[in-house]
């Protein structure tokens, strides 16, 4: 998706792809960088100023947020984000648990070379990334979800990695602000790209039980390192709101 600054208002470029589907890229955007936070309103009009689109497609956008789980409809007040406690938080990591270590088992059963070459380049990449003295946290979080959907793909499981995609989806705000935290040492780029290549390795053996351990431990691991975090207060782009009893990303505005 193509945007450019026109003063305060972020105008969408004509492209081959659906409006609508601009403007839900758009929104995307904005919760993973932290804009728009867990509990906002989403309000059609200010949406449609801001990106210089007419209402229709920021609707229907609205609606792609809806069934994806990320936003709801209230009688009398309109569209808004979920907004996720710790509980709903740690609900996700639970059930990523269960389902991603099934994707990636059958992943090794089925993936073809084709699609394992398309892999790899996908970790030079994320390699590239992360490595650059210029990293971004969401260039990275896109990356890394989409060498882990490469994966997921190939096992063929598509009702599966349709709720996985639906739990990253649900938990963006809060995974890409937190995943931040991973990027600040050079041994914590390094423990991400070795996590990638053992999962590689792993597809290239054919060892689906391996990958299905590693896995499983794997956001076992991340859920604990997170909520550590949340109780220690460590983390300075998220606050706890004591008011409703989440966690909220400290504003920054449209």
């Amino acid at each position: 998706m193509a945007t450019r600054e026109i003063g305060k208002k972020t105008e969408l470029l004509p492209q081959k792809s659906k409006l609508s589907d601009q403007v839900l890229d758009c929104l995307m955007d904005w919760i993973m960088d932290g804009t728009l936070q867990m509990g906002d309103k989403l309000r059609t009009e200010k949406i449609s100023n801001a990106l210089g689109v007419s209402r229709m497609p920021v609707r229907e956008a609205l609606n792609a947020l809806e069934r994806k789980g990320i936003a709801v409809s209230e009688p009398y007040v309109g569209m808004r984000l979920i907004h996720l406690d710790k509980d709903e938080i740690k609900e996700i990591y639970r059930l990523r648990q269960l389902l991603e270590p099934e994707a990636g088992y059958h992943a090794c059963l089925h993936i073809t070379s084709e699609r394992l070459e398309e892999v790899k380049e996908i970790h030079q990449e994320y390699q590239e990334i992360l490595l650059s003295p210029s990293f971004n946290a969401k260039d990275i979080h896109l990356k890394n979800r989409e060498f882990h959907f490469a994966i997921y793909a190939a096992s063929g499981l598509k009702r599966t990695c349709h709720m996985i995609e639906e739990l990253w989806d649900a938990s963006s705000f809060f995974k890409m602000l937190y995943g931040e935290t991973l990027l600040t040492t050079p041994e914590g780029k390094q423990q991400m790209i070795a996590e990638h290549q053992a999962y590689i390795d792993y597809l290239e053996r054919g060892d689906a039980e391996a990958f299905r351990n590693a896995t499983q431990e794997k956001i076992g691991n991340k859920w604990k390192r997170y909520e550590k975090s949340i109780e220690s207060n460590e983390m300075e782009d998220f606050t706890y709101d004591e008011n409703s009893n989440g966690l909220r990303p400290k504003r920054r505005g449209i």
